[in-house]
């Protein structure tokens, strides 16, 4: 396990893109594991939204719900990923508190 001495040699990013991200989230696995592999690196973006949407291949719902699953799992392991990343570069700590239907 890294100790807080060591994360502070680790290369800070100086500045973060801005990111929104629209998926179709539950029409096929890959999707919701592009959301999951997003936020392990989602302390290197500045992230501005998550959208469900419709797609060609969804075209009569939206599951945003599945973007909740996903966010909430990731907010249980945020602290120990913070373990491993710059101090000025941490991850999202402040997980969505404004969700939407």
């Amino acid at each position: 396990m890294a100790s807080s001495e060591d994360s502070k040699n680790l290369l800070a990013f100086p500045s973060k893109p801005r990111v929104f991200i629209v998926s179709d989230i539950s029409n096929e696995p890959d999707d919701a594991e592009s959301l999951v592999r997003y936020l392990l690196y989602s302390n290197q973006f500045q992230t501005e939204g998550l959208v469900a949407c419709t797609s060609t291949w969804m075209k009569n719902k939206v599951c945003p719900q599945d973007m909740h699953k996903i966010i909430d799992a990731y907010a249980g392991a945020v602290d120990n990923l913070n373990k491993h990343v710059h101090p000025d570069f941490r991850c999202w700590t402040r997980y969505p508190t404004q969700r939407g239907w």
